[in-house]
């Protein structure tokens, strides 16, 4: 053994053992002796033959193979000792703990501007990966990994807000990744989810549809799926496809009831942000038929999401989402040619600060903008007096740079 093996081995310090390398004529004290000789009594037969042979200083050679496997057993017994893996350890579970509540916190905090929500987002990923560095057990690691991906996806959707597309999406694939190496299921099928979403803002619908085929074959019945399918809804409907649109919905349908029984292990334990209910699918199913230019279909959905997200705690309300949706409202009324419903659903929006202006937001009230440069409201003074409103809010907004 080295000195530091043997050292670990019967539990003194390496300095010790040094010394006795260094003199060989050294008498070891009375208590190194007995833990020396207690040492000899549970090596193997083999081992404690050669030593007592070594001591009565005899010439006789042990055979070559059974020398080489004394030696085998000795240097692995010496490498156990002082393996690094077990020098790792365990973390302690309060750590993990701490960060799984203060991530369930965040992803819930919707009322929180998407920058803080980014800086700490990334603050728990870190944290996370430097807890990662320092264990070895599955478990711990396969926390923290799951830990790191919720964090990642977190960074990946408010990067999106914030205006940063291009990182983004490198954030958003290194979360399925993260998500995947911890063997996560329900947050790698979110991950995808969210990857879906960000092409199809991009307005890359077939890509949507390509991260939607890999997902759906392997997320978990429920919930998952039917994040899923909604989103892939808007992909079909950027795609001018209606029936397709009708189709997956009601594929969803059949997911909701999966649901019921089969709650979603993301969804229940964290929620928030990683949660999929009601007021989101009928917000992604707004979206989709907005995109068909069905006002009707889209201004039901719509009002929906709203109904819902309206019930919630003040303290718990995400206001990006409601204010989207009555964006999207707007847009909605504007398609069924009521330029005064699509007015009163932006009042709210129009008096938002800036800091809780978005990309989601801008981008969507950027689409409403449009729609009243086109017949028939190019030529009503009311509807450019809106579209003047609309014009300054955008120019007002910007997205607040990442750190």
């Amino acid at each position: 053994m080295t000195n530091e093996g043997f050292a670990g081995w019967l539990g003194i310090a390496v300095r010790t053992v040094a010394y006795w390398h260094s003199r060989p004529d050294t008498v070891p004290g009375n208590s190194n002796q007995e833990l020396l000789t207690a040492a000899l009594e549970r090596v193997s037969d083999s081992a404690r033959e050669r030593f007592f042979r070594m001591v009565a200083g005899s010439d006789a050679e042990i055979p070559r193979a059974g020398n080489a496997i004394v030696e085998a057993v000795s240097d692995a017994a010496s490498f156990v000792a002082n393996d690094p893996l077990l020098a790792a350890g365990s973390i302690g579970d309060d750590s993990i703990e701490s960060l799984q509540e203060e991530m369930a916190l965040l992803a819930r905090s919707g009322g929180m501007a998407a920058f803080d929500i980014f800086a700490t987002a990334r603050r728990l990923r870190d944290e996370a990966r430097k807890l990662a560095e320092r264990t070895r057990r599955p478990d711990d690691l396969a926390n923290l990994y799951v830990i790191v991906g919720q964090g990642t996806a977190l960074m990946a959707s408010t990067a999106f807000d914030l205006g940063h597309w291009n990182e983004s999406a490198a954030l958003a694939r290194a979360s399925t990744q993260y998500a995947d190496l911890a063997g996560h299921a329900s947050l790698k099928a979110w991950t995808y989810g969210l990857q879906m979403t960000l092409a199809n803002w991009r307005n890359e619908p077939d890509a949507a549809l390509t991260y939607f085929a890999r997902a759906i074959r392997k997320a978990p019945d429920g919930e998952p799926k039917l994040r899923l399918r909604y989103i892939a809804s808007r992909s079909h409907a950027l795609l001018a496809d209606a029936n397709s649109v009708a189709e997956v919905l009601q594929a969803a349908q059949r997911d909701r009831e999966l649901s019921a029984s089969r709650p979603d292990e993301l969804s229940a334990s964290i929620g928030g942000e990683f949660g999929f209910g009601e007021a989101r699918a009928a917000a992604c199913a707004a979206a989709a038929w907005l995109d068909l230019q069905n006002g009707e279909q889209a201004a039901k959905c719509a009002r929906e999401a709203l109904q819902v997200y309206e019930s919630q705690p003040a303290a718990r309300r995400p206001y990006s989402q409601i204010n989207g949706t009555q964006i999207d409202i707007a847009a909605a009324h504007l398609h069924m040619h009521d330029r005064g419903g699509a007015a009163e659903a932006l009042r709210g929006v129009l008096d938002l600060p800036a800091q809780k202006r978005n990309v989601s937001l801008t981008g969507r009230l950027a689409k409403v903008e449009g729609l009243l440069t086109m017949p028939p409201w190019d030529k009503d003074s009311e509807a450019q007096h809106l579209a003047e409103r609309i014009a300054g809010w955008l120019a007002e907004s910007s997205a607040r740079p990442l750190a």
